[in-house]
């Protein structure tokens, strides 16, 4: 999945030396969940749907080596629609802002199903930077 040119002019300016918060750590990732089946761009800064949910599971993201690993943890009463769409971003679970200093670092437009209100599911991405 590619970058958005939001993420990755986050991550030019942190190998710059610019300070960015929210980081994607613990208390600045989420794991946005949308029922949006536009096409991915790499102009987006958020998902693109009016039917949206955010998470991050306690514990997550983790950072092994050259691995981030993202996972979110939607409960029986979130989320209930059909799942078009997803992405990483540096906000907490109810800014949907497009602030210069709150960036989607990758979206990706897929059909992962119909979540049900009694279900519960579980998100989780992998992102692994390569040579």
């Amino acid at each position: 999945m590619p970058l958005l040119r939001t993420g990755r002019n986050i991550i030019a300016a942190l190998l710059h030396g610019t300070a960015v918060t929210p980081l994607l750590t613990s208390t600045g990732a989420v794991l946005w969940v949308g029922s949006g089946s536009a096409a991915h761009s790499s102009l987006d800064n958020h998902l693109l749907a009016a039917s949206i949910a955010a998470t991050m599971e306690s514990g997550y993201p983790i950072q092994s080596v050259n691995v981030n690993t993202y996972r979110g943890l939607y409960a029986t009463n979130v989320a209930n629609f059909g799942w078009m769409e997803w992405g990483v971003k540096n906000s907490t679970g109810t800014a949907t802002s497009t602030a210069a200093n709150v960036f989607m670092l990758q979206r990706m437009v897929e059909d992962l199903g119909l979540k049900a209100n009694t279900q519960q599911w579980q998100l989780t991405s992998t992102l692994t930077f390569t040579t």
